[in-house]
């Protein structure tokens, strides 16, 4: 069967909440043929599996918030700020189930000459913001102008450098030109990040989170907000998808406690839930209407060191820091083995992924060699962490463990949300953090180059600031094969000097109520709960 064909399966399947296995055994036994044309409005006539419905409102509990929280349709910090992004804000491209580019977002256009350095950007026909706005090329450009805005700092401009804020022009009412100041590569990944969402002119021009009214395009209208508690959607009349969404509303529920958050889903408070703690697993797969989704994910939590403050702008204490990690027995012990082992380096889903650096092991002999060559034998250090995701705080707690073997003392810190992301944020010696999905050179920019927007490590150090060099040299190189060669140099180099132990990639671990339908086992994602629906649009009950 072609990839075509499977692509189109999978998406009937999703539509109607189901597998794609449950729908080629269903069509088996109704005699129909799902391959080729027709197969799969033949299955639609016989009504072989139920059609998503109208109505309800879908409540959710997501892990982390707090006061601090935000609705801004181009930047987050926490999780419910993701969640609350989704429901209200689209890009003009999008990620499908595979992490592989589609043009399935508000562009109809988005195509380049053959240098590279000149986009062309048609938006959809008719699209409205909810406040009844159509759609234009004015939007997009005052978009991009915001996210490069160098005074706001925000997370989705990171991977938009090379947009020239003075070459963008509007060539009709939905078609603008884009100049960039030098070719770029990954200009498509970058537009395709959920925090590159399309807002409409005048939106919050000096502050993030501060828009009011906070209206996007996507299915959801932002109804009330208070931070730190929960959020009320409810849907757009006029979206531009047909049929969708679903749900007459949504309200996004911040649960900083996993217990808590667990117990609102089997009792009922809650439809479905984000971050289930490994240990529950089987409680909640073991309760009758409940079930847990698994999907796998590039999403890492790592501990972070601050390669410019003692001790870690020392590269062998950071080299010994590494060699302490039983990265295997990290995943089994922190996920209970919900993950796959890290090796230090970011987007394993990139095609672009080195694979061929050594997998890193545990070596404490070599550990308390570097740590003694560095005059720090008997190293002591405080290590920042606060539930933001799956394991983070449990990670922190095992490292801490295995680093005793080495003499080092890690004293785990465990902060509320409001603290560990507030002032002290982006400064701490030594933290953990999470990071979602993303490909090589777009988590590059979003946190490894001094412009980054998250640089928790503050890398590159005094030392390897061939970093940057190779960095922009990759950025301007179209050919594939070459960007490649050059990409695997600058991962040799943080993978050797680099401020983060990446330790492994935890899968989502998601709970529903089973009346809950549209959700797609092995999506690899972005964010939990199948890309929070891609702002909760596919989801309905059954």
């Amino acid at each position: 069967m072609r990839e075509d064909e499977l692509d189109r399966i999978d998406e009937e399947a999703r539509q109607r909440g189901i597998s794609r296995e449950e729908l080629l055994k269903r069509a088996a036994v109704a005699g129909l043929a799902l391959a080729g044309s027709g197969g799969l409005a033949q299955i639609a006539r016989a009504g072989i599996a139920a059609t998503p419905k109208r109505g309800g409102q879908f409540r959710v509990g997501v892990a982390g918030g707090s006061s601090s929280d935000i609705i801004d349709g181009q930047d987050i910090v926490t999780n419910p700020d993701q969640a609350r992004l989704m429901a209200g804000f689209e890009t003009l491209v999008g990620f499908d189930k595979n992490f592989k580019l589609k043009f399935n977002g508000l562009a109809e256009e988005l195509s380049p000459n053959k240098k590279g350095d000149v986009w062309t950007i048609r938006v959809r026909h008719g699209i409205e913001f909810h406040n009844g706005k159509t759609l234009g090329a004015e939007d997009v450009i005052y978009s991009l102008h915001r996210l490069i805005d160098p005074k706001l700092k925000l997370f989705g401009g990171a991977a938009l450098s090379s947009v020239n804020p003075h070459g963008m022009k509007k060539l009709d009412k939905r078609t603008v030109r884009l100049h960039l100041k030098h070719p770029d590569a990954t200009i498509l990944d970058a537009l395709g990040q959920y925090v590159a969402g399309i807002v409409p002119v005048g939106y919050s021009p000096h502050a993030i989170g501060k828009a009011k009214p906070n209206v996007g395009t996507g299915p959801y209208k932002l109804k009330s907000f208070t931070p730190g508690q929960q959020s009320v959607h409810v849907r757009n009349p006029n979206y531009w998808r047909h049929g969708q969404p679903y749900f007459d509303g949504v309200v996004i529920i911040d649960f900083p406690d996993d217990t808590a958050r667990v117990n609102a889903l089997l009792g009922g408070q809650v439809d479905a839930i984000t971050n289930i703690p490994p240990a529950q697993v089987g409680i909640v797969n073991g309760r009758s209407g409940r079930k847990v989704l698994e999907s796998p994910t590039a999403q890492w939590t790592p501990l972070c060191m601050r390669v410019d403050t003692a001790p870690f702008n020392d590269a062998r204490v950071r080299k010994a820091m590494r060699l302490i990690a039983d990265r295997p027995q990290m995943v089994k012990q922190a996920l209970s083995g919900h993950g796959h082992v890290g090796n230090d380096m970011y987007a394993p889903f990139d095609t672009a992924y080195d694979h061929a650096l050594p997998q890193r092991h545990q070596d404490i002999a070599q550990a308390k060699s570097l740590l003694k060559a560095a005059g720090q034998t008997h190293l002591t250090v405080d290590l920042q962490s606060t539930n933001g995701a799956l394991g983070m705080n449990e990670g922190a707690q095992v490292f801490a463990q295995q680093a005793r073997a080495a003499g080092v003392k890690v004293n785990v810190k465990i902060l509320d949300s409001g603290t560990f992301y507030g002032a002290q944020y982006l400064k701490w010696p030594f933290s953990t953090d999470f990071w979602g999905t993303r490909n090589y050179l777009s988590q590059v920019a979003a946190g490894s180059i001094p412009t980054s927007p998250y640089n928790e490590t503050h890398w590159p150090d005094a030392a390897d600031r061939k970093f940057l060099t190779l960095y922009r040299e990759a950025l301007r190189t179209i050919n594939r094969k070459k960007r490649y060669e050059i990409e695997h140099e600058m991962m040799k180099l943080e993978y050797d000097h680099g401020g983060y132990i990446i330790w492994g990639f935890s899968n989502f671990l998601d709970g529903y109520n089973t009346k809950l339908r549209g959700l797609v086992p092995g999506w690899k994602g972005v964010m939990q709960l199948n890309n929070f629906g891609s702002g909760f649009r596919t989801f309905w009950f059954g």
